[in-house]
């Protein structure tokens, strides 16, 4: 099997010669020769520029070669530059400033015509690539997006502040998550039916600051719109939810067609949750922590292998960290945990 047979027999629940593998952050800032590019072209220059998302996308799939995934290189927060936000990077995320009622001027959003840029990406590693290995898209969830748009950037820690706007307006902040989730949706299914993309994650890193309630009313609405309509267009989307154990009764109802997982639960027992007894239903990934690739190689293998023999053959199963590559991290951790993987076969 190649790379795409892997995945996407994996998201199909069906057997496979191996787990699949691929990482959050693969494409970006850990590889020097990513570092050359960006010493040159602005962070969303390379975004935007087809020719240079391309060579960044395909990059680690050159440096280590049994990666089954090319997940496009972007940024989860795309729509806001196309919304008239400056977005800037470097010592945090800095964003200019934003209104409760600028969002009435958000209905004019079209990502095909306003944000094509990541689309276009996959679309480019498609024509690279052909059908050997899966290409897969992304996008933050309406409130991640927003919370760091009401923050102006990084935030405060916990992102406080943001969701006391929220709080101290009810009315004005669900019309905003209402019409962020319809341009998350609208930038998805593009990277689906234009870009071609086997599958799309939607990150939401910032949502497991919330209580159960508030979650449900500021977060699972949205969410949820935006699968059925990935489904809708025959996509498949994996849902990530960082930091969020607490909310599970209402994420892992979603019916997402595949869940990732950071690294503070158990991997076999959100497998379990999701199954409850019967057959798999939807794939899982993660949830090894990122720092584990600074351990030796044969550390990293053990873990591999113990997660892999802890899954106990369940179809559906996909190898990934907990989140996305540290910029420090060794090269040599990751070709270990590529390796680990790839001796399981």
């Amino acid at each position: 099997m190649n790379g795409k047979q892997r995945i996407v027999s994996a998201l199909n629940l069906q057997p496979v010669d191996r787990t699949p593998v691929w990482f959050m952050r693969q494409a970006g800032r850990h590889l020097p020769e990513y570092r050359k590019i960006a010493a040159e072209h602005s962070f969303w220059e390379r975004c935007m520029d087809v020719d240079l998302c391309t060579r960044i996308t395909l990059q680690p799939l050159e440096r280590y070669q049994k990666i089954d995934a090319a997940i496009i290189f972007s940024d989860i927060l795309t729509p806001l530059p196309s919304l008239g936000y400056d977005v800037e990077y470097g010592g945090g995320i800095r964003i200019s400033e934003f209104s409760l009622d600028d969002v009435d001027d958000w209905t004019k959003f079209s990502a095909r015509k306003h944000a094509p840029w990541a689309a276009d990406g996959l679309k480019s590693v498609g024509e690279e690539l052909g059908e050997t290995t899966a290409r897969l898209g992304f996008v933050g969830s309406p409130w991640t997006i927003c919370m760091y748009l009401l923050s102006g950037g990084t935030g405060d820690k916990d992102f406080h502040n943001a969701r006391a706007k929220v709080y101290s307006n009810p009315e004005e902040a669900q019309h905003m998550l209402m019409k962020m989730g319809e341009i998350v949706g609208d930038l998805l299914a593009d990277q689906v039916i234009h870009g071609g993309a086997d599958a799309v994650q939607l990150f939401d890193t910032w949502a497991g600051e919330l209580s159960p309630s508030a979650y449900r009313i500021h977060v699972a609405p949205h969410v949820q719109r935006i699968i059925w309509a990935i489904q809708a267009a025959n996509g498949k989307i994996i849902y990530y939810l960082r930091n969020g154990a607490h909310l599970f009764d209402t994420a892992l109802s979603f019916g997402a067609d595949g869940y990732s997982f950071d690294w503070r639960v158990s991997l076999p027992e959100m497998a379990q949750r999701l199954d409850a007894g019967k057959a798999p239903k939807v794939a899982v990934q993660g949830n090894l922590d990122p720092v584990l690739l600074f351990a030796e190689p044969e550390t990293i293998r053990e873990r591999v292998q113990a997660l892999h023999a802890s899954m106990n053959g369940r179809p559906g199963h996909v190898f990934n960290l907990g989140h996305g590559l540290l910029p420090d991290l060794p090269l040599s951790g990751i070709g270990a945990f590529v390796d680990a993987v790839k001796g399981l076969g």
